[in-house]
């Protein structure tokens, strides 16, 4: 799957019922990666894998499930894309690694964008840089395992090079 880098427009009808400020039906995923509607988490897995499957970024820098010619929007608590695995191949400069996304999907890590938030997690770029993705605890360990420090930063060692996540804070 690609996901296109062109956005989504919300369709003008929602538009205008969230500025009126009439309630909508509300879809959102919260940072661990579960989907709720109007706060009931959903249970059925087709629907989960398709609206992970579905997630497109609109115009107005939000996102929403956009299939066919059907969108609509999402509340997006944390990532609207989370790692759950992470597979090595090779060892130093050739190494490679890659990572499964929680719509089943599995891309190449760009390790240049890798970075660590106050919030104790590990996120990257996905879907060629347009997307946000955070791992999930164990692929998070996975890749975590090898976590260096120096007097001023921690660090990791991928493909043969070294991936500075946070500077030490005196």
């Amino acid at each position: 799957m690609i996901v296109s880098d062109e956005f989504v427009e919300i369709p003008d009808y929602i538009k205008k019922l969230i500025e009126s400020g009439e309630a909508i039906d509300e879809i959102r995923i919260d940072g661990e990666g579960d989907w709720f509607h109007n706060g009931v988490k959903f249970e059925n897995q087709r629907i989960i894998n398709f609206f992970n499957r579905s997630i497109r970024k609109t115009a107005e820098g939000g996102y929403a499930l956009h299939y066919d010619n059907f969108t609509y929007p999402i509340v997006v608590d944390d990532a609207p894309f989370f790692v759950t695995g992470v597979r090595f191949e090779g060892f130093g400069d050739f190494e490679t690694v890659h990572i499964t996304l929680k719509s089943g999907v599995e891309e190449m890590l760009d390790i240049d964008t890798l970075y660590f938030r106050s919030n104790n997690c590990l996120y990257c770029r996905v879907h060629g840089g347009t997307m946000k993705a955070k791992f999930l605890r164990s692929p998070s360990f996975h890749i975590l395992d090898r976590l260096e420090e120096t007097e001023d930063t921690y660090y990791l060692t991928l493909c043969g090079r070294k991936i500075v996540l946070q500077e030490k804070v005196d």
